[in-house]
């Protein structure tokens, strides 16, 4: 498992006092979280007991199921989605992530399903978010008509609070087999958790090597998720309040959706902890190498200069030669004797470069390969940083009170 952040022409930020006394700042909120009985992401490399409820509730199931339906959204959804796109190779079942009440989705999935052979997992922590509820209602009423409620019933998997909630009422008066979510795990920290380990499993990944990658980014990565909370908070102090990230690997592309997702909701607070309106945070943006070259780059480059970016690049992938078929024609010539790991390489230095010249914080995240560790590795680098960014600019990471306040109007709107 290698990571190295290069900071490119930027180093400058890493110098005098300001960074030093933030770095310090940092080192100690790094202490200070890992320590903290409320906040439980930090344990979860260690805890392999979510492991083994995960394979125990695999084993549960009929034989013969082929499809995993998860059903929940934000953080009960994208962590799953992270996983499948990142070890496609690793997948021998089909599980399908349904994070979305659009109707017409939601037809298109319900005609091609096949009940005697599917399996529902719905997650919701608090058990009353009405998304996943509105979708475990159609799919299950969905199986029950075809194979009958008891058979349905078998088919179920309730991922949700520990004691309270509908979603855990209904697991113990239905005797359906069921997965708790720690109380001190936020649903955008629990990819670790059964939220993430089950579908994985279901899959056919194999979460051990996340969980060894997130134990070893705990004991020797300090310095990288302190250094970029320390680039995050600076970033935000020179009203650099886009940050965009451009993984240049197909396979991390869902890695920036389910990190956006993490820091948006984590740092874009009205309020500071001493209840001043700070109206804080960046506003993220995922743009894929080499697609987005050539979507945003004309933006990025001679646009406002209102933006941070953060690269992601990784050495070894499977390399795939491009044939030299057409070289009498001259336009070919420049790609004899490539392979396209080295286009791609190309295109991201240069890409870079681009942005260093016209002054642009730049920064690259090189990944040596991207395996179970090194994604897992990720996930908890991020996770910390995130929380130390927090911490630096004095707001609550760990709540979410914008997203709440919309729950409660959309209720509201139903019930009238």
């Amino acid at each position: 498992m290698g990571i190295t952040l290069n900071m490119r022409k930027m180093a400058y930020l890493t110098e005098g006092i300001t960074y030093r006394e933030l770095a310090r700042k940092g080192e100690l909120f790094f202490d200070r979280i890992c320590e903290d009985p409320a906040v439980g992401f930090t344990d979860l490399p260690e805890q392999l007991i979510y492991l083994d409820h995960s394979d125990e509730a695999l084993n549960r199931l009929p034989a013969g199921m082929e499809t995993l339906y998860v059903l929940g959204i934000g953080g009960s959804a994208l962590g799953t989605s992270m996983l499948l796109r990142a070890f496609p190779d690793s997948c021998r079942r089909r599980v399908v992530v349904v994070d979305n009440v659009d109707s017409d989705t939601i037809h298109r999935l319900l005609n091609e399903m096949e009940p005697e052979k599917s399996v529902l997992n719905v997650i919701s922590k608090s058990g009353s978010t009405v998304e996943p509820l509105s979708l475990f209602s159609a799919f299950f009423a969905h199986l029950a008509e075809k194979l009958g409620e008891k058979e349905a019933f078998r088919r179920v998997v309730v991922t949700t609070d520990i004691k309270k909630g509908a979603l855990r009422q209904l697991a113990e008066e239905k005797g359906l087999i069921s997965l708790s979510i720690p109380n001190n795990v936020g649903g955008r920290f629990s990819v670790l958790t059964p939220v993430g380990l089950f579908p994985a499993m279901f899959a056919g990944i194999d979460p051990v090597h996340l969980l060894l990658g997130a134990k070893r980014e705990k004991r020797e990565g300090r310095g990288r998720a302190v250094c970029g909370a320390v680039l995050d908070y600076l970033s935000q102090e020179q009203n650099r309040n886009i940050k965009v990230l451009f993984p240049y690997c197909d396979r991390l592309k869902t890695f920036g959706d389910w990190y956006l997702q993490l820091f948006a909701e984590s740092l874009g607070k009205l309020k500071n902890r001493r209840g001043m309106v700070v109206r804080s945070g960046q506003t993220g943006v995922v743009a894929v190498g080499v697609t987005d070259q050539h979507s945003q780059l004309q933006l990025y480059k001679e646009g406002p200069g209102d933006k941070s970016f953060f690269f992601f690049t990784v050495k070894e992938q499977k390399d795939v030669p491009i044939p030299a078929v057409f070289d009498n024609y001259s336009s070919f010539e420049v790609l004899r004797g490539k392979a396209f790991g080295e286009l791609m390489q190309a295109e991201a230095e240069g890409t870079m470069q681009s942005l260093e010249r016209n002054s642009l914080p730049v920064f690259e995240y090189q990944l040596e390969k991207l395996d179970g560790e090194t994604l897992g590795a990720l996930i908890f680098m991020f996770e910390m940083q995130t929380a130390i960014t927090g911490y630096l600019m004095n707001v609550n990471p760990f709540d979410q009170p914008g997203v709440e306040e919309g729950k409660l109007i959309a209720r509201k709107l139903l019930e009238s």
